[in-house]
C-alpha cells in the first residue's frame, strides 16, 4: 500500500493504491490499473510502481522514449526498473510524481519525530517580553471556518510529554501535507490548517515575503469571531534572527485593544534554495478558547518542524520546475552539470557558435493547412530537429515560429563547438527526407530547411524570470548569423557558414567558398561558405573546385577568365535544368564587370532584402 500524487498544470491527482502493481502514463488502462497522466511529454506507458516489503516500492520505466528523473539526482533509464525506499519524488516530463507510505507505524513516527525535532538548527530565544504595539497589527482577511475533518488538539499542560499516538498523528499530519502539490493554493492554505490543527491553535497565516513588506498566502482560522492579526516587529525579529519565535501575551502589559483577545503567537521562518527567509508560519492562540494558552517549548519546535519541511517541498519543487526548465533546453549531461552550479547561467562575455534555422515558405504553408495541421507539423518538426541539436551538445536558445536558434560552448565551454554545430546542421539537413516522406501526404511538397553557423564573442546569459527561464547569447554575432541565414535564400543554398566558422573546422568538412558578402544591417563584408551535405552529389567536390577558381580570378580582376571558367557549369547545369545561384552571381558580376570597368574595383557581393 502507498499513497501517490501526481501534479501538472493540467491535472492534480492523489490516491491511495491498495495492492498490486500501479502504470501511470498518457495512454489508457489495459490490464493493471493506471493513472492517465494529461501530458504530452509522457509517453503512453511510462511508469509501473509496485510496493515491496519494508517500506520500499518498485519503479520500472516502461517508456522507450524519456527518461525518468528521481529527484534530487538520480535517473531512471528507459526500459529500466530500480528498488527505492519510501518516500520517492520523480520528474517525468512537465509531470511531478510523489509516492509515499500510506500507513504509519506509532511507534516508529515518534522516534522520527523525536529525532528530527533535536536535529534542528539553532535554539528556541525563550519568550520575553513582547515588543507589539498597536499599529504593527494589520487586518489581513476574511477568517475560514474549520470544518468537521479538523484534526484540531488541545496544547499541551506544562511539562507534559507528548503520547506516541500524539506524535504519531502529529507526523502523519506532516507527511500528508507532503502530498499536496507545493506553491499551489491548496497547498499553503493546508499547511495555514496543518499549522492550528497540530498543536491547537485558533489561527494559522503562511506570509511570503514580497519585496520589502510580507504577502498573506494562505490562511485558516477556528471561526469567524478570530481576527486575524499578525505582528510586523515579531516578523522582523524572526527575519533578523532566522530562528522560531514564540511569546506568551498573558502579563504583558499592553493597551492595544486588537490585542485584548491574544493569548500566545508563534513564528517560525521557512528558508528557501538559497537559505535566506522567503516566508513565516505564523500561529496565535486565543484567550476565550483555551484554559492555559502559553506556547511550550515543545510545541515550538513543531511549528519549526513544519516550517522546515514547507522550506523542503517549496525547495523539491522550485528544483523540479527549474529541472522541467533545464531540459527544455540542454542536454541531460548539462542538466546535471547546471544543478549542481546554477552560477553558471550568471551572463559573461563568451566565444560561442551560433545556429539559426528556417522553414522555408511557412507562411503560405500554413495558410493551406489550417492551424491544427500546422501545429502538429511544427510539433513533428521541431522535436526531430532540437533532437539533433541537443545530441551536438547544443543548447537550444528559442524557436521563432517556423526557426530554431542554438548554441554552443556555452554554458559549458566546448573545445570543438564549430564542428559540433556543423555537425548538427548537417544532420538536420539530412533528417529532412525521411521528414518529407512521412508528411507528403499533407504538405503535398518537400520541406526546405535555411541554416546557418557563425562563431564569434556574444554576451551570453539568462534574461529570463523566475517563472521561464531565457538562456542565450546577445549582441552582433547572433545578429550576424540571423542576416547569414536569410542570405541562404538569397543565395538558394541550404547551409552557409562565417570565415570564422570555417577556420575552425578540420578536413572532415567539405565547404565551398563563395566570397565576400555585404549582408543587410551589417557593417562590414563577411566571407561566405556552403557546407555540403553527406548526400551531396559526388561531382560536387569538382563543382566547387571550379567555382573557387573563378572566384579567385574575379577577385583579382580576371573578369574574362572567370566568365570562361565559370561557363562550362553554366551549361551543365543548362542540360539538367538546375542552375547553382552563387554561380549565377558570379558570372553576372563578372559580365558587369568586363562591360564598365569599375575603378576602384570591389569583389565584395551585395545581398539585398531579407
Amino acid at each position: 500500500m502507498f499513497k501517490i500524487s501526481v501534479h501538472n498544470d493540467k491535472q492534480t491527482q492523489q490516491l491511495v493504491h491498495e495492492a498490486g502493481p500501479l502504470e501511470l502514463g498518457r495512454g489508457v488502462a489495459r490490464d493493471l490499473p493506471r493513472i492517465q497522466v494529461d501530458d504530452e511529454y509522457i509517453s503512453r506507458d511510462q511508469l509501473r510502481v509496485e510496493a515491496l516489503a519494508n517500506g520500499r516500492i518498485r519503479l520500472e520505466n516502461l517508456s522507450q522514449k524519456n527518461a525518468i528523473r528521481i529527484l534530487p539526482n538520480n535517473c531512471l533509464e528507459v526500459g529500466k526498473a530500480q528498488e527505492l525506499a519510501l518516500p520517492v519524488q520523480l520528474s517525468i516530463g512537465r509531470t511531478q510524481i510523489q509516492i509515499g507510505a500510506a500507513t504509519i507505524n506509532a511507534n516508529q513516527t515518534a522516534v522520527t519525530l523525536k529525532r528530527a525535532m533535536s536535529s534542528l538548527a539553532g535554539t528556541l530565544p525563550d519568550p520575553g517580553a513582547p515588543d507589539i504595539d498597536e499599529d504593527s497589527l494589520v487586518l489581513l482577511a476574511d477568517p475560514v471556518r474549520a470544518d468537521s475533518a479538523s484534526l484540531r488538539r488541545r496544547p499541551l499542560p506544562d511539562g507534559q510529554a507528548p503520547t506516541v499516538e500524539a506524535l504519531s498523528q502529529w507526523l502523519e499530519t506532516i507527511i500528508t501535507l507532503q502530498q499536496t502539490a507545493p506553491g499551489s493554493p491548496e497547498f499553503t492554505r493546508h499547511v495555514a490548517q496543518t499549522l492550528v490543527d497540530l498543536i491547537g491553535l485558533d489561527m494559522g497565516l503562511v506570509l511570503f515575503r514580497r519585496d520589502e513588506g510580507w504577502a498573506i498566502v494562505g490562511s485558516f482560522a477556528v471561526d469567524s469571531n478570530v481576527r486575524m492579526n499578525y505582528s510586523q516587529t515579531l516578523l522582523r525579529r524572526v527575519l533578523a534572527s532566522r530562528q522560531t519565535m514564540y511569546q506568551d501575551l498573558k502579563e504583558a502589559a499592553l493597551d492595544a485593544v486588537s490585542l485584548d483577545d491574544t493569548e500566545a503567537v508563534v513564528a517560525a521562518p521557512v528558508f528557501g534554495l538559497n537559505q535566506d527567509v522567503v516566508g513565516v508560519l505564523y500561529g496565535m492562540r486565543s484567550k476565550r478558547t483555551v484554559e492555559r494558552g502559553g506556547i511550550q517549548p515543545l510545541e515550538a519546535k513543531l511549528v519549526q518542524l513544519l516550517s522546515e519541511a514547507v522550506g523542503a517541498d517549496l525547495a523539491r519543487s522550485t528544483a523540479a520546475r527549474t529541472r522541467v526548465q533545464f531540459e527544455q533546453f540542454f542536454s541531460p549531461e548539462l542538466v546535471r552539470e547546471l544543478e549542481r552550479d546554477p552560477s553558471m547561467l550568471a551572463g559573461r562575455n563568451q566565444e560561442v557558435t551560433i545556429l539559426a534555422s528556417d522553414l522555408r515558405g511557412f507562411t503560405g504553408l500554413s495558410q493551406r493547412l489550417g492551424a491544427e495541421s500546422t501545429c502538429a507539423l511544427m510539433r513533428a518538426l521541431m522535436d526531430r530537429l532540437s533532437e539533433l541539436i541537443v545530441e551536438q551538445g547544443g543548447v537550444i536558445v528559442d524557436y521563432a515560429g517556423d526557426g530554431i536558434l542554438a548554441m554552443w560552448n556555452a554554458p559549458l565551454p566546448q573545445a570543438d563547438h564549430p564542428a559540433r554545430a556543423c555537425r548538427a546542421a548537417l544532420a538536420m539537413l539530412d533528417a529532412m527526407p525521411g521528414f518529407n516522406a512521412q508528411w507528403q501526404e499533407q504538405v503535398g511538397h518537400a520541406l526546405a530547411l535555411g541554416v546557418a553557423v557563425n562563431t564569434g564573442t556574444a554576451q551570453v546569459g539568462n534574461t529570463g524570470s523566475i517563472r521561464k527561464l531565457k538562456y542565450g547569447p546577445h549582441g552582433h554575432t547572433v545578429n550576424l548569423t540571423s542576416r547569414v541565414q536569410d542570405a541562404t535564400k538569397q543565395l538558394g543554398l541550404p547551409l552557409l557558414v562565417t570565415a570564422a566558422t570555417r577556420n575552425r573546422l578540420d578536413g572532415s568538412f567539405a565547404a565551398r567558398r563563395l566570397g565576400q558578402f555585404r549582408l543587410r544591417d551589417i557593417e562590414e563584408s563577411v566571407t561566405l561558405f556552403e557546407l555540403a551535405s553527406v548526400r551531396a552529389a559526388a561531382h560536387w567536390p569538382d563543382y566547387r573546385d571550379v567555382y573557387e577558381t573563378a572566384l579567385t580570378q574575379f577577385e583579382s580582376s580576371q573578369w574574362g577568365k572567370a566568365c570562361h571558367t565559370l561557363m562550362p557549369l553554366l551549361e551543365a547545369a543548362a542540360q539538367c535544368g538546375q542552375y547553382d545561384r552563387p554561380t549565377l552571381k558570379l558570372m553576372r558580376r563578372s559580365w558587369e564587370c568586363l562591360e564598365v570597368s569599375p575603378n576602384p574595383f570591389t569583389p565584395i557581393i551585395e545581398v539585398v532584402g531579407k
